[in-house]
């Protein structure tokens, strides 16, 4: 389809990367180094500021990037454009035992300036004896063998550009060590390889978080087993006039409150309701939310409730009045179709 972004096949090809010798080389070469430079142009002088940043925080490597632009035109000031990254090279790995060091530019240029200003770099490190190598969109002709191309047979700046900082985080993880979760409680980020076995305090879990482990909620899912979800209308809103005049005009339905009383004391009571999506009409001059929340309010249940939404919210349990409760396919279409 024509509106579909190409990322032309980024799973395919970063698969394909990973298994390749020059990559394996790459990622020996990063697991040894102490000191590691990552640098581009453009787009991938981002990329190589975002991947140097994260590489410092989850790895035991001091991982460096150019950043500022600042420190770009100090530079080319100083020398030229041609030379401004084989200076910066020179500066960072003063009195550095190249042995130590690791040097990774990141091009999706073919030719040009750019192009020959990473090469100038990475061919000087090389010569110092700085293992050298490059994460490129197609293959550089120009570039002196003793540096290593990692090829992506890319054809967009965005593929290849993205497909260099997924491969900055496959390094890490290579390496030894965690890539964390989108989770505010993601517990651990490193291997045991840097000696921390978890960001709790003193190491130390409580009887409450061993068993919220032990439970094995997937990664960045942890408030499910704190939640349960509880339907508006028919649950908790008598509903029986159906959509009506748009407003919460139902009464509360008999043993609602209490039970959602004793559910908080358990659990964060989320209530979901179609009458929230921010598409639906305003009522009265108020958004369905507002309505919403004012009938929570006026009836008594708003200091048990922790959200309204309009979205399935992660729950432990859904008390919903049209659920049906799935054990296997036979039993549900008979429930339906009686």
């Amino acid at each position: 389809m024509d509106h579909i972004l190409d990322i032309e096949n980024l799973d395919d090809k970063f698969i394909s990367i990973i298994e390749t010798q020059e990559f394996q080389d790459l990622q020996s070469a990063y697991n040894d180094a102490k000191y590691v430079l990552f640098f581009g142009h453009g787009g991938n002088l981002g990329v190589a500021d975002h991947a140097a940043i994260d590489a410092s925080r989850l790895t035991n490597k001091n991982v460096i990037a150019p950043g500022s632009g600042i420190l770009a035109t100090s530079i080319i000031g100083d020398t030229n454009f041609n030379d401004w990254l084989k200076t910066w090279v020179e500066m960072r790995t003063r009195g550095i035992d190249p042995k130590e060091c690791l040097v990774l530019g990141m091009s999706c240029s073919s030719s040009g300036e750019s192009s020959n200003t990473i090469r100038t770099a990475l061919e000087w490190a090389s010569e110092q004896g700085i293992p050298s190598f490059m994460f490129t969109a197609t293959k550089k002709h120009n570039l002196d063998n003793s540096v290593t191309q990692i090829v992506q047979n890319t054809v967009h700046y965005h593929t290849s550009e993205i497909l260099s900082l997924i491969l900055t985080y496959q390094l890490i993880h290579g390496a030894g060590f965690k890539c964390p979760t989108i989770s505010k409680k993601a517990a651990e980020r490193r291997f045991e390889t840097l000696g921390i076995e978890s960001e709790i305090e003193d190491g130390i879990r409580t009887e409450n978080e061993e068993t919220f482990y032990n439970q094995q909620v997937p990664p960045g899912l942890e408030n499910e087993k704190d939640q349960i979800a509880v339907d508006f209308d028919g649950v908790i809103h008598n509903f029986d006039k159906g959509w009506h005049d748009g407003t919460c005009y139902g009464e509360v339905i008999p043993g609602s409150l209490e039970a959602v009383k004793k559910l908080s004391e358990k659990y964060d009571v989320v209530i979901y309701t179609a009458k929230v999506k921010p598409d639906r009409p305003l009522v009265n001059g108020k958004t369905g939310g507002e309505l919403v929340y004012e009938w929570l309010d006026k009836n008594g249940f708003l200091p048990y409730v922790k959200t309204v939404t309009a979205e399935k919210p992660r729950a432990e349990f859904y008390i919903d009045d049209k659920a049906v409760k799935f054990v296997d396919w036979n039993q549900t279409i008979q429930e339906i179709m009686k």
